[in-house]
């Protein structure tokens, strides 16, 4: 016997298999919390090119800086306890990045995010700072200019959407300017995949199996009206 559960529960599942979201594509450690990190006294660990030692991550380009609060530097995250320094401990460019591959559904949009800081209590930490971020084939540069009169940490979150052409996507941020010279803060790195548009078919079938389900859930009733 169909009853408006069993109808209930089968358009559910019609609804939900039409509208089906791909999977998150997951940046692993995207605010450099765990690793394995060794205090110098000062409240950071440089890491020359090369290094795993950031869960999920491999350092490239130039020696960075993994910073933790508090520090000798005064230099704070909002998004944890730890953040990159991309001028490290050499500050001069070429400036240190990080690199790390992710599960991509071939053909789907994602939107890469990232935080760039500064410290405007500091003019050898102060900004503008930059970064290029890369997502498979697509990079970008971003500069992130304080506002006039600010002091203290500030951050500014920056990112762009890019389409993965694989199984596989390599996520790389590079560190490409720090007007202070020695301080290029980075943190909260995210990759989400961008709500796709439903086709117009799918729009059609959509409303199909709701006016269908209706239906029936209208008969079921009307047949228990007439019962009692």
């Amino acid at each position: 016997m169909i009853t408006s559960r069993t109808l209930g529960l089968g358009l559910a599942a019609a609804l939900l298999s039409l509208a089906t979201v791909p999977a998150h594509a997951q940046i692993v450690n995207g605010s450099f919390e765990t690793g394995t990190f060794v205090n110098n006294g000062n409240g950071a660990q440089s890491l020359p090119v090369g290094s795993t030692a950031i869960t999920g991550w491999t350092t490239t380009n130039a020696e960075l800086a993994w910073t933790t609060a508090p520090n000798s530097y005064g230099l704070t995250t909002p998004y944890g306890s730890f953040f990159l320094d991309l001028t490290g401990y050499h500050d001069s460019s070429p400036y240190g990045g990080v690199t790390q591959s992710i599960a991509t559904t071939n053909g789907t949009s994602y939107h890469l995010s990232f935080a760039l800081g500064t410290n405007q209590n500091n003019s050898n930490y102060a900004g503008p700072v930059g970064a290029t971020a890369s997502a498979g084939g697509t990079s970008q540069s971003f500069t992130f200019t304080p506002a006039a009169g600010s002091v203290g940490n500030q951050w500014g979150t920056f990112g762009f959407d890019f389409t993965a052409t694989g199984a596989s996507t390599p996520i790389t941020l590079t560190g490409v300017l720090s007007t202070g010279g020695q301080y290029i803060g980075l943190d909260n790195i995210s990759v989400m995949p961008n709500a796709p548009v439903p086709e117009a078919s799918t729009t059609a079938s959509l409303g199909l199996l709701l006016a269908l389900g209706m239906g029936g859930l209208i008969v079921v009733a009307g047949k228990r009206k007439k019962r009692a």
